[in-house]
């Protein structure tokens, strides 16, 4: 059996006037649907302006007059409505809200000219009961947080708060341990943790005063960024390090470090411990340059240092043609140099050379040997090191 044909059905081209003509008859059409009297005087005021300038086609005159009368008609009925609702709601208002409602419908009203003085009279008494309830709810308010403090008082002794204050007391006085005890006490709550620093900053003046500058060290990172402190524990951290000889396990930055070499002006500094269980590549490469280890230690691990501590960290080569090598892992020759002087590990990790076999990398062992694992392996641990300049 033949397919039957589809008929296509042309889209019907309408003139300027045609189409101004349908949009103004949808408009006066339209007000059916509108609720608010407003919006029916604006459509219909719209409408009669889109017939005006129709100028005699089809009946646009008499749709004209239809729709100034309709708005006209509009208006009269909709503004007396809004009126006297205006005025049950007024009559039946008892807190902000009904006021405010009123007023609302007063406006209505009043901005289509209708009753405009008794609209002002009645705005004006709406604005009257607002203040009123307004000075009502402040009294409640008041009187609520009256019984708040009350309940407050009778149980602020059982609670942390009352260590805070102690805190705040002795750390008046210069008492900064006491003080330190009563903020752990009240577990760091609100101003606790930032007096807590405060208290670790003034132990570290003390603790310098005195020439104790590893306690001093000590307290000034407890501090972290509270007034200079980042900047003093700095200073110390590069003092203690142009004193030091190989071996020493020195403090910088969040952790300890092994020195394993020096010079005159910097110090080849060695994680003292193994931490973060990293894959050498997620991408299974051996090549340490490009590596993920390497890109992680040089982008996310070096936020761990400050500003300052990061300015004196010496570059160790180019990971690309912008990036700076600052942090790096020891290679099979740097391990068998140092390893003497390396405190041992309970975790394997990561040497930068290339293994033997394809996509692997070698790597300490927890014997303090060497070997190669795949550099996908996420068992193992890394040791990262890098030169620091102290003078």
């Amino acid at each position: 059996m033949a397919r039957a044909k589809k008929t296509v059905q042309k889209k019907e081209k309408l003139s300027k006037e045609e189409t101004l003509y349908r949009s103004a008859v949808s408009l006066m059409e339209a007000v059916d649907c509108i609720s608010r009297f407003e919006r029916v005087v604006y459509s219909l005021n719209d409408a009669a302006g889109k017939f005006e300038r129709l100028d005699g086609y089809k009946d646009s005159a008499e749709c004209r007059e239809k729709c100034i009368k309709g708005a006209k008609e509009a208006i009269t009925k909709g503004t007396e409505e809004a009126y006297n609702t205006a005025v049950d709601k007024l009559g039946k208002a008892k807190d902000k809200s009904g006021f405010s409602d009123a007023i609302e419908e007063f406006k209505r009203a009043k901005k289509f000219g209708f009753n405009v003085e008794e609209c002002d009279k009645n705005i004006q008494i709406c604005k009257n009961g607002i203040k009123k309830a307004e000075t009502k709810a402040m009294h409640k308010r008041q009187g609520i947080m009256l019984c708040v403090m009350l309940v407050f008082i009778v149980i602020f002794i059982n609670t942390p708060f009352y260590p805070l204050v102690k805190g705040l007391y002795y750390q008046s006085k210069g008492e900064y341990n006491a003080a330190l005890g009563c903020y752990k006490e009240s577990g760091g709550i609100l101003i606790g943790n930032g007096r807590m620093k405060e208290c670790h900053y003034h132990m570290a003046e003390k603790f310098m005063e005195k020439g104790s500058y590893n306690k001093a060290l000590e307290n000034y990172k407890k501090a972290q960024n509270k007034f200079d402190a980042e900047k003093k524990a700095f200073d110390i951290e590069k003092n203690i390090i142009a004193s030091a000889l190989p071996g020493d396990i020195v403090k910088y930055g969040r952790g300890k470090w092994i020195i394993l070499s020096k010079t005159e002006k910097q110090a080849l500094l060695f994680e003292k411990k193994a931490f973060h269980k990293k894959k050498f590549d997620k991408k299974g490469k051996n090549v340490w340059h490009g590596s993920s280890l390497c890109r992680w230690l040089n982008k996310d691990y070096i936020r761990k240092f400050s500003m300052d501590e990061r300015s004196v960290m010496a570059g160790q080569g180019m990971i690309n043609a912008k990036d700076r090598e600052i942090i790096s892992i020891l290679d099979k020759v740097q391990y068998e140099k140092y390893k003497d002087i390396i405190n041992g590990t309970d975790k394997a990790y990561w040497l930068k050379d290339s293994g033997a076999s394809e996509g692997s990398v070698c790597y300490v062992k927890e014997d303090a040997s060497t070997g190669e694992a795949s550099s996908s392996e996420d068992n193992i641990s890394v040791r990262c090191s890098f030169w620091v300049v102290f003078k």
